[in-house]
């Protein structure tokens, strides 16, 4: 037991407490708490690590020193998860019976291991607030869609543009209702109209543009950028029952999950399976599931799960390859390369902050025969760096990230490769995907659904790597379609 643990307990303190305690050796996998029964103890980690489970999905990870089972000590109730040795670990467990007597017999022991309780449940408490806030820093809310230009600002060719895309999509409805137009060309005339708003975005975007809007009032614009946002703000209001028409879209928007590529966002747009409202919602669904940013999430999943493949292929009988994801939900890239390098050739962990994606993860491993060899942990990645020590794996051979470098400020992506190079073994990789500023959806993201990504060329995450701890040992190259870098950082 380490007294830093319970940071107000003396040599003393912690020699009474495991005299009263029984030593334990578990082996992994092996149950020592189990969810809704009562442990009618705490347990103290002396060696190894502990998983904590709320059903399939590991939620948090305990070491040595660190206390379980306190808070039903405390309300005298059930386990609220099950506690499951990670690997073979020692804990040592104190009857609740044993510890109340010892307690009541020690009144000055008994202060001080309570206040030793409180301090570590603020800890935890205030970890979670500071979690909650970076993630709300780092979402943002709403932006403000009105106010920004008055209609005496907003260009004549915008709004000529804007009426001239609404008449084609009503005239496509009407022909589609009266079955005077087929689906094939009714697609192509909605795509065309659709591509015109985002011509009609990078037009009335452009630095000339800008300027000759601001010039016509200096006393009122004197921030270009508020310009820019004014004219983003106008085409949104003007095209949103179009675009919420589509399901996908209307998705990206609402991001019910607090992100626009959530799990099942992301299933959607790799599915490719076009819906919406209406006789026009599936059309518009249709062109924006074979816009480049679809288009390139696709890409880099599919290429995933064939690196991976390769990757344990090559490796022969040098035993699996281990890997883990960050971010990639349920994993799915993960189960395409189990397949396709045979049963047993990878043993993969899963991290991402949606238990809901993990579940789902879970019951799809188990259904393709590949749950022995995966684990799946809930944990917000940005705070990866401040719960890192705690998970316990193995030196990896791989961690990457698919899109998730994207929404990271610079800081939080250096800490970020700094907790990936920890993960991995001497030559081991970390993998992971930027989109660039040559993407042609950045506007239609930017100004029609709220969605807000970080791009970066070539030398900014050569720059970014070296403020890290994998220094200058990165490649990079451009993903097939060029909207994409797959960077490449090796552990030395």
């Amino acid at each position: 037991m380490r007294s830093d643990k319970l940071s107000f307990l003396g040599p003393q303190d912690i020699a009474l407490l495991l005299r009263n305690s029984q030593r334990r050796r578990v082996s992994r996998g092996e149950v020592i708490v189990r969810e809704g029964q009562s442990p009618e103890a705490i347990f103290v980690v002396h060696e190894g690590f502990i998983s904590v489970r709320a059903g399939d999905v590991t939620v948090g990870y305990f070491g040595p020193g660190q206390v379980l089972g306190e808070i039903s000590f405390l309300e005298r109730r059930s386990a609220s998860a099950t506690v499951v040795a990670e690997g073979d670990a020692v804990v040592d467990r104190i009857d609740n019976a044993d510890l109340e007597a010892l307690l009541s017999a020690h009144p000055d022991l008994s202060a001080r291991f309570y206040r030793s309780l409180a301090a570590n449940l603020s800890r935890r408490v205030r970890e979670l607030s500071q979690n909650l806030g970076r993630l709300r820093s780092k979402r943002g809310g709403r932006k403000t869609r009105y106010g920004q230009l008055s209609a005496r600002h907003v260009p004549r060719g915008l709004v000529e543009g804007l009426s001239a895309v609404h008449r084609e999509i009503a005239r496509v409805e009407e022909s589609l209702a009266a079955r005077r137009m087929s689906q094939p060309d009714a697609a192509r005339a909605v795509a065309s109209a659709c591509d015109r708003i985002v011509a009609l975005l990078e037009e009335h975007t452009s630095e000339k543009a800008l300027l000759e809007i601001s010039v016509d009032d200096l006393l009122t614009f004197r921030d270009m950028n508020r310009v820019r946002e004014g004219v983003g703000s106008f085409v949104f209001r003007n095209c949103f029952s179009l675009i919420m028409s589509s399901a996908t879209m209307a998705r990206c928007y609402t991001k019910p999950s607090g992100t626009p590529e959530d799990d099942e966002t992301s299933r959607i747009i790799f599915d490719g399976d076009a819906e919406g409202d209406g006789l026009v919602g599936p059309l518009v669904d249709e062109w924006f599931l074979g816009r480049p940013i679809c288009l390139v999430r696709r890409e880099t999943e599919k290429q995933m799960a064939a690196e991976i493949a390769r990757r344990a292929q090559a490796r022969g009988d040098e035993g699996p390859l281990f890997v883990t994801s960050i971010a990639s939900g349920r994993g799915d890239e993960l189960l395409d390369a189990m397949d396709e390098a045979g049963e047993g050739s990878i043993v993969a962990t899963c991290i991402d902050a949606d238990p809901d994606a993990l579940r789902r993860g879970n019951q799809q491993a188990d259904d393709a025969g590949h749950l022995p060899f995966m684990t799946f942990i809930s944990a917000e990645p940005l705070a990866l760096s401040d719960t890192g020590a705690e998970i316990d794996l193995l030196p990896q051979h791989l961690v990457y990230a698919l899109g998730l470098f994207d929404y990271m400020a610079d800081d939080d992506a250096v800490t970020l490769l700094d907790w990936m190079h920890g993960r991995l073994g001497p030559g081991g990789v970390a993998t992971w995907t930027n989109l660039t500023a040559s993407l042609p959806d950045l506007l239609l993201m930017e100004h029609l659904l709220e969605w807000s990504v970080i791009p970066r060329n070539a030398d900014a995450v050569r720059a970014l790597v070296a403020r890290s701890r994998f220094g200058d040992a990165v490649e990079v190259r451009p993903g097939t379609s060029g909207w994409v870098n797959v960077v490449t950082c090796t552990r030395r």
